[in-house]
């Protein structure tokens, strides 16, 4: 990537509010790009084939397919992905969940 490029972000949550909030924070840093947003895990999925973001960002609990498959699906596609998850659980377990999926933290 050279210095005019920026970071292309895929943005997954159910909560249209909470994807707002992230896109504002992210965008406002220089050189990051929110290029495609996604509601649940499939929708996740299919906008990573159609975009091919350089990062991942998604939380792990959604109605339908939740993040913990899509990171599955993801890596299978493509094993260097790079997905950041967060989640409203205090459960460590759901972090440990997706670090063995695959995603990075």
């Amino acid at each position: 990537m050279t210095g005019s490029e920026s970071i292309r972000i895929l943005l997954v949550d159910d909560h249209a509010i909470v994807r707002e909030g992230y896109r504002s924070l992210l965008e406002k840093q220089s050189g990051m790009e929110v290029v495609a947003e996604a509601t649940d895990g499939a929708e996740a999925y299919s906008r990573f084939k159609d975009c091919n973001p350089d990062i991942v960002v998604m939380d792990i609990s959604m109605p339908g397919q939740g993040g913990l498959e899509a990171i599955v699906r993801i890596k299978q596609r493509r094993p260097d992905a790079k997905i950041l998850v967060f989640s409203m659980h205090q459960n460590p377990s759901f972090a440990v969940q997706a670090t063995r999926a695959g995603a990075l933290g």
